[in-house]
This record gives C-alpha cells, structure tokens and sequence, in this order.
C-alpha cells in the first residue's frame, strides 16, 4: 500500500544536496560579486592543404580525427595553402579565448604554417605553441621552409624519401630548430609517398600525440578552463584518472597567464569555514 505522509521530510535528509550544491561556491567555483569567469582555453589549430588540395582530402580529415580525439576545447580550421591572411584573421580573433595555438600543413601547405608564424603572427605579437609540417614543399610565396621562426615553441617536420615525378615532390628533410623524422622510418614502411603521407592513419595519431604532449596545461587544471577552483576537484571526484589531487591541492587559485581575467578568488581559509560550518549543522540536525 502506498500512502503519502503529511509530515515533512527531517532536515537531515536534504543537508547532502545542500553542501553538493555550496561545495563549488566554497571551493571557488562559482561566482561572486565582482566576479568574472574564465573563458574556457581554447586549443586552436589552423591547418593548411597542399598545392593540389582537391585530390586529397587528408587534413580535412585529420581536422575530424582531432576533434574527435578528446583534445580539451579544440577548434580546428582548414585552410587553403595560399589563405595565410585568412588564417591570421581567424587567429587573431581568439587571441583571449586560446590556450595553445598549433599550425599543420602538406605539401606547400607546410610552408605556410611557418610563412604564417613568422609573417603574420610574430609582427601581432602571437606565439606559436607548436608547428608540425608535413613533407613541406616551399611554396610560390618562398622563404622561411626550413627554419623554425622566433616565436615558435616547437617545431615537428615529417617527411619521406621521394621516388620522382611532379606529383611526388621530395619534402624538406631538415627545419631547422624543428624536429625532423623520415616517416618511412618512423613506421618501418618504404611505400610512403608524398601524396600519402598527410592522410596515413599512423601520422595523424602520432600528431594527436604531439598536440597532447604540448598544451599549455595548469597543474591541477582538471575542468580544463585555464584555473583551479572548486570546478576542478568536482572534475577530479567525476574522474580521477584526470590527474592527482595533490595537483589541484598545490595549484589551487591559479589562474593561467595565457588568458586574460579578472577574478577574485577566495581565500582557502574561507573555504575551509564554510565546510565547517556546514559540517556542524549536518552533526546538529542528525
């Protein structure tokens, strides 16, 4: 028999919803007054095709591919080889929202991810987390396809060993301050072409790889929005192959320099009181 009581439920049993929902706020996670959030730190990746790009789809693929990867705020972009200005805009525009800038190109597209750094970004002032060029062909542009700019971080050049013809074109074998793999050697296969290179399955996860290894990442960062606060321990308790507590515990109320914030953050010890306070009225109504 099913009855409803005209009682009301003790106390007790609505103070675990009460501090799950105070817990954030207490930990820093929500706002307060005077408060702005952060802007998630976006991973942005301009990739740019080769000279033929309409005979070969592979970084229209590999874009899906990565944003399928579980890269944290990924925004990907294709672009044509000779779409530098294009490219600059469209950076430009997320200058606040990024964390990590990559630029990846084929063929003459990889030329163009260095043109770009160097041309484009580095009289903006904008930093280059990462290029990967892949069997770089110098471009009708010219210059700047075998030497890493200034203003980039890090620099991976792929590249194969070319059997002839117009259509296989032998791609820079050595950027300097980059660095350089024969991706024939790489995965033990001599049957890479040019024109294959920049849709093999093995280089794109091995560019995932490269993306991952170099993100501009806060310690204890778990939510992924350039912070640590409460948000991120709620993330850590949802998954705790995120990372370590001890992460969280030691970067709490750090606020990552690449994006632009104004933010109050409270005081741990404030935290710790609301926890204890809480914690005395769930003893009191037991």
């Amino acid at each position: 028999m099913r009855y409803n009581s005209i009682h009301p439920r003790p106390i007790v049993c609505y103070w675990p919803s009460v501090v799950l929902a105070l817990w954030p706020w207490l930990l820093g996670g929500f706002p307060i007054a005077g408060q702005q959030q952060a802007t998630a730190g976006t991973t942005q990746v301009a990739l740019f095709t080769g000279f033929l790009a309409g005979a070969n789809a592979g970084m229209d693929i590999l874009n899906e591919e990565l944003a399928a990867a579980g890269i944290p705020n990924y925004s990907g972009l294709v672009f044509d080889w000779d779409q530098k200005q294009e490219a600059f805009n469209w950076i430009n525009m997320a200058t606040d929202d990024r964390s990590t800038l990559v630029l990846i190109g084929h063929s003459f597209g990889g030329n163009s991810t260095l043109q770009l750094a160097n041309n484009f970004l580095q009289p903006a002032g904008i930093d280059v987390d990462l290029t990967i060029q892949i069997d770089s062909v110098e471009n009708f542009d010219r210059g700047w396809n075998d030497s890493l700019p200034a203003n980039v971080d890090v620099g991976m050049n792929y590249y194969q060993f070319s059997t002839g013809g117009i259509f296989e074109p032998q791609g820079e074998t050595f950027v300097q301050g980059a660095t350089n793999f024969n991706a024939e050697v790489l995965f033990n296969d001599s049957s890479i072409t040019h024109t294959s290179l920049d849709n093999d399955p093995r280089l794109h996860a091995r560019i995932e790889l490269d993306i991952l290894d170099n993100l501009n990442y806060v310690s204890g960062d778990f939510d992924w929005d350039n912070d640590v606060d409460g948000a991120d321990f709620l993330a850590w308790q949802q998954d705790p192959s995120s990372g370590l507590l001890t992460e969280w515990q030691s970067g709490y109320g750090t606020l990552a320099s690449s994006v632009a914030r104004v933010a109050t953050v409270p005081e741990p010890n404030t935290a710790l009181l609301g926890m204890a306070t809480i914690w005395f009225l769930v003893r009191r109504h037991r």
